[in-house]
């Protein structure tokens, strides 16, 4: 039930962002970015293998879908690294606690914020790599910031509800249905 719970969260959140929050005039550049809100929240429930998987899908239609203005891929090998990284972390750490509470909320955005700040330093770092005229360190740092900014300001709204859905199903709940293995068979 996971996985049915990201595989309508994350097109979902991609359609949202292109179809709504990336046409929006904003004055200071950057909006609010849910692709990376549902990714976090997707990374924190599931395995490294899997997020990096669920990061380079979600980064990949956002790179084939307009408004995209930069190289095929760019965003996608981003936020692949940065749920797998995240993901990494969350295991390795041990920190699967589950969710109470408003620490919680402040840790899910405190989260979400780092996590955008370092999706939007990669994709400048990425772009700098392949001569994106359109990088420099006024509109890296502006757009940075600002974007990482809104996006934590949505993510209560964003990952904090699908991360405690996500917490609350099963990976595996057809296991139980099958019934114990008959002795003798493994």
């Amino acid at each position: 039930m996971r996985t049915a719970a990201a595989l309508i969260a994350v097109p979902a959140a991609v359609l949202v962002q292109t179809t709504i929050i990336n046409r929006l005039p904003f004055d200071w550049g950057a909006g609010p970015d849910l692709v990376i809100a549902v990714v976090v929240a997707v990374a924190l429930t599931t395995s490294p293998a899997a997020a990096a998987g669920c990061g380079f899908a979600a980064g990949l239609a956002m790179d084939v879908l307009p408004p995209a203005e930069h190289v095929l891929g760019r965003y996608a090998l981003v936020l692949c690294l940065a749920a797998y990284v995240l993901a990494l972390l969350r295991r390795n750490t041990g920190s699967a606690g589950s969710l109470d509470g408003r620490s919680s909320v402040w840790a899910v955005t405190g989260t979400v914020a780092a996590t955008a700040l370092g999706v939007g330093l990669g994709y400048a770092v990425v772009g700098l790599l392949m001569g994106d005229p359109r990088v420099s360190l006024a509109a890296v740092a502006v757009n940075t910031l600002v974007g990482t900014a809104l996006t934590a300001l949505v993510a209560p709204l964003v990952a904090f509800p699908l991360l405690r859905v996500r917490e609350s199903l099963a990976d595996d709940e057809y296991a139980a249905v099958r019934g114990p293995m008959p002795s003798g068979r493994w």
